[in-house]
């Protein structure tokens, strides 16, 4: 039995390994058009409305599909669902070199972004049939840390590469790497199989039933909605907000860049340090009251406070996403049987926050006025503190108790 257990333990490593390298490619793609949108625009006749929707496309395919990747998740097993997700995505990225217009790019992005929707909506699934309850919040942290590389990556060095299509590539080969790790690689966790031995599986009726039900669910996808409304918000204006207040270009983006320093940090570190807490609530509100509050006047603070309070932003926001992205395998109701299901319902709360907050309330209400859009970004992160209230003490010491 011991024998057995060492095994699964350092097999769960290969598995976060490739988790790890197959987030930091669901985001490098997708990060890869940032400094190519000038090019884009130019060589293929495309509005800069169209590269909006190009480059969102990944996260309009969550949107729509998270709930049903989560579902066929819980019916069907992980390995299999994933594995054609991750195949379609890789013939996607494979497709998108060829692409010479708007519409057979926004198709190869779509089809790309398969792969991540499919990752994220069963992450906690995936981790917890090879983790403990009790590693499952800091493993989904390193895990998601992938994202953080996937997204620097692309937007640091494509402009780097000879050219749009050798940089296009580069990613597809890695996506058909991914999803050959996969298949080869990748099997259901000990954990998520029942006495038996067995897969546990369930009807795509009874999940969802099941999943909607479920009010610790639906807190967790608003939390994670009010969070990353405030995310996308901060990021998308800071640049032009620190510019107004006489930064020259580079240096709104060099300081731009720390919040992204923090954001790695905290998706790493963050929930490491909140499952070592005696208790997991309180640290949760901190780190909402504390994100809110450095988004709210980071931007505005005296010059020297600036970087220091956007890296404080990127941690604490960034501390809280894992922490969320792992409650399905923790909850009672959810566990394996269901999480997946619960994973697609959240995915898609949380990516509705980040697109309805920013883009049709906060920017609408604020205008050019920053202090008024920063004000209103950090109230989205403090909203979530309101819900996090009635959200179950999920604790290391309280489960051991």
């Amino acid at each position: 039995m011991n024998n057995t257990n060492t095994k699964s333990g350092s097999y769960s490593k290969v598995i976060a390994v490739i988790l790890f390298f197959a987030l930091t490619v669901g985001n490098y793609f997708q990060y890869q058009l940032t400094p190519l949108a000038g090019q884009l625009m130019a060589d293929l006749g495309i509005t800069q409305n169209q590269f909006s929707s190009i480059f969102t496309s990944p996260m309009i395919t969550s949107i729509i599909l998270g709930i049903v990747a989560g579902v066929l998740a819980d019916k069907f097993g992980i390995k299999k669902v994933i594995a054609v997700a991750l195949v379609i995505a890789a013939a996607g990225l494979c497709i998108r070199p060829f692409a010479e217009s708007y519409g057979p790019l926004f198709a190869s992005m779509v089809l790309g972004g398969l792969g991540i929707t499919f990752l994220n909506t069963n992450l906690s699934k995936i981790i917890g049939g090879w983790y403990t309850p009790q590693q499952i919040g800091s493993v989904m942290g390193i895990i998601m840390a992938g994202n953080t590389v996937g997204m620097t990556l692309g937007t640091a060095t494509t402009a780097m590469l000879p050219s749009m299509t050798t940089a296009f590539w580069i990613s597809g080969i890695a996506a058909v790497l991914v999803a050959v790790l996969w298949i080869a690689f990748v099997r259901e966790g000990p954990y998520s199989r029942t006495k038996s031995g067995q897969t546990e599986t369930v009807p795509l009726g009874q999940s969802l039933k099941t999943v909607l039900k479920s009010k610790n669910v639906w807190l967790v996808g608003i939390c994670l909605a009010f969070i990353l409304g405030c995310n996308v918000a901060l990021t998308s204006f800071l640049p032009t907000a620190l510019q107004s207040r006489g930064y020259t270009e580079a240096a709104a983006g060099l300081v731009s860049s720390v919040m992204t320093i923090g954001s790695f940090c905290g998706t790493f570190l963050g929930p490491i340090i909140i499952t070592k807490l005696p208790r997991m609530k309180p640290s949760l509100i901190i780190c909402a009251i504390v994100a809110a509050l450095c988004a709210a006047f980071g931007w505005a603070a005296p010059t020297p406070l600036v970087p220091v309070l956007l890296f404080l932003a990127g941690a604490f926001i960034s501390a809280l996403v894992p922490t969320f992205m792992s409650f399905p395998m923790l909850l009672p109701e959810i566990g394996p049987a269901y999480a997946g299901s619960a994973g697609g319902v959240m995915t898609t709360l949380e990516l509705l926050g980040a697109v309805i907050l920013p883009t049709y309330i906060i920017t609408p209400a604020a205008g050019s006025n920053f202090t008024l859009y920063f004000a209103m970004a950090g109230i989205s992160a403090a909203l979530m503190v309101i819900f996090a209230l009635f959200l179950p003490e999920l604790n290391r010491r309280k489960k051991t108790a």
